[in-house]
């Protein structure tokens, strides 16, 4: 389930870029591309947040205090990619 998490996050930021590339490029594939990365992107999103829910009803405890940890998933890949970066910054200017 992990995987399909990082897939959908991958597709989802995938799907950003590829939106803004079309902005400043016009190009209709790229369009079409993000458009079909997006779906599939809330299609796992959808997926896998089904999958929670089933397992937090087997544990019978219907409400989390917890539950809002799970939006954290969609914007920890890029705070990792920053933090590493700026970590890596005093490198290029060596």
């Amino acid at each position: 389930m992990v995987l399909l998490r990082l897939l959908a996050d991958i597709l989802l930021y995938l799907t950003f870029g590829l939106l803004v590339y079309w902005y400043f490029t016009e190009d209709v594939t790229a369009l079409f591309i993000a458009i079909a990365s997006g779906v599939i992107s809330a299609l796992l999103f959808i997926i896998t947040t089904d999958i929670k829910q089933s397992r937090r009803n087997r544990r019978s405890d219907p409400s989390s205090i917890w539950d809002w940890l799970y939006f954290i998933d969609i914007v920890e890949i890029p705070l990792r990619l920053l933090w590493w970066l700026f970590s890596n910054l005093w490198r290029i200017f060596d």
